[in-house]
C-alpha cells in the first residue's frame, strides 16, 4: 500500500558532505542527501546522538554555515529545519554546488 505525503516545500536530491556542530561543542560529519528551502535531510550520522529541537549549525567545506534545529532523528538520518528559510537565489546556489561532481566542487 502506498501512502501519499503532501509536503509544503519541494525537496531536491543532493549529495554534499556536511559537518553538524552541536550546541555543546561536539561535531559530527554526515552527508546531506535532500534539501528544501526550509531544511535538509542528512545521512550517515548517529541519529541516537540527537534530540528533537536540539540546536545545530550546519557547516559545509567552503565555510558556509547555517543555523537550525533537529526536527527528527532515526535510523542513521537526521532532519534539520533551518533557522530562517533560504531565499530562492540561496537555494539555487546551494543546489548547484550540492549536485556538482566532487572533483569540480573541490577543484581537483
Amino acid at each position: 500500500m502506498s501512502v501519499l505525503v503532501i509536503r509544503s516545500h519541494k525537496r531536491f536530491a543532493v549529495r554534499r558532505p556536511i559537518t553538524l556542530h552541536e550546541t555543546g561543542g561536539g561535531k559530527r560529519g554526515g552527508l546531506m542527501i535532500e534539501l528544501s528551502s526550509e531544511g535538509c535531510r542528512i545521512s550517515g550520522v548517529n541519529s541516537l546522538a540527537y534530540t528533537i529541537d536540539q540546536q545545530v549549525t550546519l557547516e559545509f567545506d567552503d565555510d558556509e554555515r547555517y543555523a537550525g534545529r533537529v526536527r527528527w532523528a532515526h535510523d542513521g538520518f537526521v532532519g534539520v529545519k533551518f533557522a530562517s528559510a533560504l531565499r530562492l537565489s540561496e537555494l539555487g546556489a546551494m543546489l548547484e554546488v550540492s549536485r556538482m561532481a566532487p572533483e569540480r566542487r573541490y577543484g581537483t
